[in-house]
């Protein structure tokens, strides 16, 4: 008896366990009768078609949905080109409807997660849309003499968008904290940027959303990830900090020794004594052309007053860098580090995306990071007075 009593009390835990990870996916696509929606499911590991149906007559699709976890779990309706993503907790109930242009025009219930997900992608992708803008129009404007004032007011333009949307995306990190739509704010990238959080300063919010999500959902396994993340970047950011420490040199900053494009060492501190800008760049990054103009009257302005310019690309290709740096013919110091983000001068400096940059004052003070635009102008105007 006791034996039988054990059985179904495992059955039971079983069944209940199965039914604590169910949800349910519906909605209603007018004008989409027989086309097949596709359930995505995207985790930690990637992403895999889990499910489809046809839309009935009536524009209307359901899915029954197993969660792998008891955490919330990421996914995507894909339907006519198109891609709706939902964050899908346990019990969920979602209706997600859309009359036209999908991706766009839906509306979602049932699913707080997945409204906050549509809140933060819509403010996201109304950013990206200026930039886009903003590149392009300045891409297609000839540098020419005529130009120039209004090639300088769209920089200022793109980078007051680009600090702006940073300002928003912490601003909706600070008031869902524990939300799964916090932790997928966090790894979203701008045009051609690895991440918009990765300044040193930015782990405070990393840590912020790891406490807050941990208490929520401590079984989620993007969670976890999450954890693991603060803690390599915290590595990385001791590591700099040792190598710093143990360089050698009187100087009040990280040496930096690479070589230039015909294979001459250069030495940052062959600078010692100037306003020094240190720029960490790439050729994979679109914005290059953009932040290459604008160090470029930077240093036509203030060179003879004492700026100057030591960039260190971060390219994978050194044939690529080589080539733009030529063809740009770029006037100031110019080297190559092979091993990228993980190479010494990047780690030294905590450099895991470019652009990125640092201001030296002439007594070798560090005094500024990851200025750009009118900032970054101000700034070498007040150090080489």
């Amino acid at each position: 008896m006791k034996k039988i009593l054990s059985v179904i009390t495992l059955t039971v835990l079983i069944a209940s366990c199965g039914q604590d990870r169910k949800a349910r996916v519906q909605g209603s696509f007018p004008g989409l009768s027989h086309d097949t929606v596709l359930l995505e499911m995207v985790t930690t590991q990637g992403r895999r078609i889990v499910d489809s149906t046809v839309i009935d007559q009536g524009g209307d699709f359901r899915f029954r949905v197993k969660l792998p976890e008891k955490g919330p779990v990421f996914y995507n309706l894909l339907c006519d080109g198109s891609a709706i993503p939902l964050i899908v907790t346990p019990g969920d109930r979602i209706e997600v409807n859309s009359l036209c242009d999908l991706a766009r025009n839906y509306t979602v219930e049932g699913s707080e997660e997945s409204q906050l997900l549509k809140q933060f992608n819509t403010q996201y992708g109304n950013g990206v849309a200026t930039l886009d803008s903003l590149s392009k129009i300045y891409r297609n404007t000839p540098v020419v003499a005529d130009t120039e004032k209004r090639r300088k007011n769209l920089l200022d333009q793109y980078l007051a968008e680009y600090y702006r949307i940073k300002r928003e995306h912490i601003a909706f990190i600070m008031a869902h904290p524990s939300s799964m739509a916090a932790v997928y704010a966090l790894y979203q990238r701008l045009p051609d940027d690895p991440w918009l959080f990765n300044e040193k300063t930015d782990l405070i919010y990393y840590r912020i959303v790891a406490d807050s999500s941990s208490v929520r959902y401590p079984d989620a396994s993007r969670v976890k990830v999450l954890q693991k993340e603060i803690e390599e970047r915290k590595k990385v950011l001791e590591l700099a900090d040792r190598i710093q420490n143990q360089s050698g040199n009187a100087l009040n900053y990280p040496e930096i020794d690479l070589q230039d494009v015909y294979g001459k060492d250069q030495k940052l501190s062959s600078l010692d004594g100037k306003t020094i800008l240190v720029s960490f760049w790439s050729t994979r990054d679109s914005r290059y052309p953009v932040q290459n103009a604008e160090m470029r009257e930077l240093y036509k302005t203030y060179k003879d007053r004492g700026l100057a310019i030591y960039q260190v690309s971060l390219d994978d290709e050194k044939a690529d860098w080589v080539t733009v740096v030529q063809d740009q013919k770029l006037p100031w110091i110019n080297v190559f580090d092979p091993r990228g983000t993980g190479g010494i001068a990047a780690m030294s400096y905590n450099v895991q995306a470019v652009p990125s940059n640092v201001l030296i004052s002439s007594d070798g003070a560090i005094v500024a990071r990851n200025l750009f635009g009118d900032q970054l102008k101000n700034k070498v105007a007040e150090l080489v007075r």
